[in-house]
């Protein structure tokens, strides 16, 4: 919301960075492959880029030394191991960040990821989506952005 604000979000940031943040801001990006964004009902990972590229701008700007944080989920509806592995691409490159700490999706009442869960079907488009259900496998996905490989 704060950049679609074009005519208030660049100072209501600038407030939120230089008088309420404390060291770290957690944000929560929960993925970054568009398809599981736009299940998630978010739009994608460049909004992600270009709002911790302002972020650090304004830090720079304000003379603070300020660090984002970022939560991630792992087996929404729709996600499948791929998505996992391009999550982790995007984290190793574009974000510069190994993420120690990755939520497997828990379904909630009330909210369309959980309808997804439930019935494995997009309520937007009627369509058949894959649904992670096996806790060994939902497991591999959050592992596949929190370990490590080992060279």
């Amino acid at each position: 919301m704060i950049l679609d604000d074009k005519r208030d979000g660049d100072e209501f940031l600038e407030e939120i960075i230089k008088n309420h943040v404390s060291g770290q801001m957690k944000i929560a990006p929960e993925h970054a492959t568009d398809k599981v964004l736009g299940l998630m009902g978010k739009q994608g990972k460049s909004l992600l880029t270009r709002f911790r590229d302002k972020f650090y701008d304004i830090n720079q700007k304000l003379g603070k030394k300020q660090f984002l944080t970022y939560y991630f989920i792992a087996a929404h509806p729709g996600c499948g191991e791929q998505d996992m592995i391009e999550l982790k691409d995007f984290t190793m490159k574009e974000l510069k960040l190994n993420p120690e700490q990755v939520q497997v999706f828990t379904p909630t009442p009330s909210t369309y990821s959980t309808l997804m869960y439930y019935t494995e079907i997009n309520p937007f488009t009627n369509k058949k989506i894959f649904v992670e259900k096996d806790l060994k496998k939902k497991e591999k996905q959050k592992d596949r952005l929190t370990v490590q490989k080992k060279t």
